[in-house]
């Protein structure tokens, strides 16, 4: 099977070209978490629910992890360095240090490289030339690769119910991909722990031909199908009711600068 080699923020500034630094940030962010390339440590407090009430949330590299990162992931573990920082201090530091307009610019670059995006060259009312980003015909067609996937996020409950190797297959090319969706996290968590346990006869090749992202190596099959999940870790969400939950933690932050 063939590998887009995506990063959810690629896919993002691909489909979506306006958005902003902060959001690829935001995204960047959990999709290293989900690749254990972050990790959180959770403080304890007297309190039994944990999801009303934790605060005490460091956010830390996890050293034994050995993914080489593209530049725009490479920016946020860099900052980080080698010790762990609270997360709301991480957000008011991090945005201190790292311009979101940059940030954006890191996630493009390399795609411009790809020849999915050109620069264009325009005129503000016929006096001041800038620059524009537009999709080359090769970044159209991988737009439409990437949008194809999305929209059959539409069916992932109904194949939950029906078509359990479908099921499986979408998640598996989907990856983290899947905070790219209109499915609550809740879910993305209740249909990979479903699936964790079940082995449909089908496989992902049999449904799909490409990955948006990278599989790390030593998890495919012969055929490119995927062995099991142990790459992607979605527990830290445990502590956290959505994403939103999880970014209260440091809104005020990132806010002040949308």
């Amino acid at each position: 099977m063939e590998s887009l080699d995506l990063t959810p923020a690629e896919s993002l500034i691909i489909i979506s070209p306006d958005s902003t630094g902060i959001e690829m940030i935001k995204i960047t962010l959990i999709d290293l978490l989900l690749k254990k390339a972050l990790k959180l440590n959770i403080g304890q407090n007297k309190s039994q629910f944990l999801k009303k009430n934790c605060k005490s949330v460091t956010i830390i590299k996890n050293k034994s992890n050995e993914l080489i990162f593209k530049p725009h992931e490479k920016i946020l573990m860099d900052f980080l360095g080698n010790g762990g920082l609270e997360l709301k201090e991480f957000a008011k530091t991090l945005l201190l240090q790292i311009n979101p307009s940059e940030y954006k610019n890191s996630v493009r670059m390399p795609l411009i490289d790809k020849n999915y995006f050109k620069r264009q060259r325009k005129m503000l009312l016929s006096l001041v030339p800038y620059n524009t980003y537009i999709l080359t015909e090769e970044g159209i067609k991988v737009r439409y690769m990437i949008m194809k996937l999305l929209d059959e996020s539409l069916y992932l409950e109904k194949w939950i119910k029906e078509d359990l190797g479908r099921a499986k297959a979408y998640l598996s090319v989907m990856g983290s991909h899947m905070l790219l969706t209109n499915v609550e996290v809740k879910n993305i968590q209740k249909f990979n722990k479903m699936l964790s346990y079940i082995k449909p006869e089908t496989k992902t090749s049999d449904y799909y031909k490409y990955y948006l992202y990278k599989v790390p190596d030593g998890f495919l099959d012969n055929r490119g199908d995927i062995r099991n999940f142990d790459f992607i870790d979605i527990s830290f969400f445990d502590n956290f009711e959505s994403l939103d939950d999880f970014f209260s933690e440091f809104e005020d932050e990132f806010n002040d600068v949308e």
